[in-house]
């Protein structure tokens, strides 16, 4: 036997292992350089880049060298990929998490590594961010003339703390659009007593509650009804 027929066939016995792909989301608020964006991609592993930005029209910027849709357009260009762009209108704590959920949810499957570049966003929507890296367990770094810094994955470990009874309140309040008018509305979708619901969500001494955890408001309604509604934390929490 040819020692090429050997390899063919010692190659289709063998376990071919997965192919690592990752994923890197880059913040960019405008005005800033495209710098930091082209670093990341020279830097550091890529196979698809989703760039969040963070479109501002009501105050002055410095001007980037090109429009961002012809930056986005030459990087799609020099890497023969896709590039995918996500608008949010500003740098609030609620625009950035929803973005960089659904970033994070609509890829879970097809990329195992993700890292997010935080070089070129704005002071308010790089801290936004890097929180919400921290929540979903996604390595997050930025670049400067030393070189590329990495933030540790800080993972908050909610699944970890919260029970099955918890979780299942917090999903019920997602298929709910993330409100109920009542103890009594939650009670039906879940099936819990009201009693139980609401230790689970004003917490006891041996336990946290939801309130207390930042996952849901709770506030008093028409006729003296409380209304319970998840946070944006909460929401994230349930992907």
């Amino acid at each position: 036997m040819s020692n090429n027929t050997e390899c063919i066939i010692r190659t289709m016995n063998e376990i071919i292992p997965e192919q690592k792909r990752t994923l890197q989301i880059a913040i960019f608020t405008d005005g800033q350089s495209y710098k930091g964006i082209r670093d990341g991609i020279r830097l550091l592993p890529m196979d698809k880049l989703v760039i969040i930005h963070e479109e501002v029209h009501d105050r002055i910027t410095r001007q980037t060298e090109i429009p961002f849709n012809v930056f986005v357009k030459q990087v799609a260009s020099a890497l023969m990929t896709q590039v995918e762009e996500v608008k949010v209108k500003s740098g609030d704590l609620n625009e950035v998490l929803e973005a960089v959920k659904s970033v994070y949810k609509n890829h879970c499957k097809d990329y195992n590594e993700f890292l997010m570049n935080v070089t070129e966003g704005g002071k308010l929507m790089s801290c936004t961010a890097i929180s919400s890296a921290f929540i979903l367990g996604i390595r997050t770094f930025w670049i400067d003339i030393k070189g590329v810094h990495m933030l540790p994955i800080l993972k908050l470990g909610y699944q970890r703390i919260l029970s099955e009874t918890k979780l299942s309140i917090l999903g019920a309040l997602v298929r709910k659009n993330g409100k109920v008018e009542s103890l009594e509305q939650l009670s039906e979708i879940t099936g819990l007593e009201k009693s139980l619901i609401s230790r689970h969500l004003n917490g006891t001494e041996d336990s946290e509650g939801l309130v207390s955890l930042g996952l849901v408001n709770v506030n008093k309604g028409p006729r003296g009804r409380t209304e319970v509604e998840i946070t944006t934390l909460g929401k994230i929490v349930t992907v």
